[in-house]
C-alpha cells in the first residue's frame, strides 16, 4: 500500500477517527524527535580559549587580510 492510498483511506474515515490518527501520528512524531535529536556538546572554557588561540595563531595572515 502506497502512502497517497494511506491518506485516501484515512480522509475517508469519520472525523473522530481522523483525529485518532492525528493523535497518533504526532505522538510518533514527538517520540521520534526525542530520539534523533542532537545531543548538545560543550568544552571548557580554558579548552576554548586553547583552541582558539591555535587557529588565530595559525590563520594569523588570514585574519588580517578579513579585517582590512
Amino acid at each position: 500500500m502506497t502512502a497517497r492510498q494511506i491518506i485516501h483511506e484515512i480522509e475517508a474515515l469519520p472525523a473522530e477517527e481522523q483525529r485518532e490518527v492525528l493523535l497518533h501520528l504526532k505522538e510518533k512524531s514527538a517520540e521520534y524527535s526525542r530520539s534523533v535529536a542532537p545531543t548538545i556538546k560543550y568544552v571548557s572554557k580554558e579548552e576554548a580559549k586553547r583552541v582558539s588561540e591555535s587557529i588565530f595563531t595559525e590563520y594569523a595572515d588570514l585574519f588580517r587580510k578579513l579585517a582590512e
